[in-house]
Formats: C-alpha cells, structure tokens, sequence
C-alpha cells in the first residue's frame, strides 16, 4: 500500500516538472526572440539612436552600480557601529 502511494507521488512530482519545465522553455524561447528582433532594430537604426540606446543602457548600470554602492555603505556603517559596542 505504502509503495503504491509512493508511485503515484512520484508520478505527480514528475508530471508537475515536466510542466514547470516547458513553461520556463516556452517563455525563455519568448524572450529570445524579443531579444533577436530588438538587436535586429537597434543594429538597423540611425546612429541617433543607437547612441541613445547605449546611453540608456549605461544609465541603468550607473544606477545599479549606484544601488550596490549604498547599500555597502550601509552595512559597512553598521559593521563600524558594532565593533564600537563590543569594545565598549
């Protein structure tokens, strides 16, 4: 009885994957091709453009770099702080 249950969660588990699996192909195969057709387009456009895709793009690594840099601020204040109330 124990063995038949097992079979069948097994069975379950298995069926459940193979579904999350081809929904994570399905949508990586989507943004693959949005990704093909938007390099096909910015490769095609005015120089204009293209400069002003690349400085968006250096824009969003700024600010995530940005982003990084504070929060290393933060948690080096904080370590500061608690090595002050240990040797206190």
């Amino acid at each position: 009885m124990d063995s038949r249950r097992t079979a069948k969660d097994e069975a379950i588990l298995t069926s459940v994957a193979e579904s999350i699996g081809a929904t994570l192909g399905t949508i990586a195969a989507k943004a693959g091709s949005v990704q093909k057709v938007l390099t096909k387009k910015v490769a095609g456009a005015k120089p204009r453009v293209r400069r002003a895709v690349k400085d968006a793009k250096a824009m969003v690594k700024k600010r995530v770099n940005a982003r990084g840099s504070r929060a290393r601020k933060i948690r080096a204040a904080g370590r500061t702080s608690r090595r002050s109330r240990k040797k206190a």
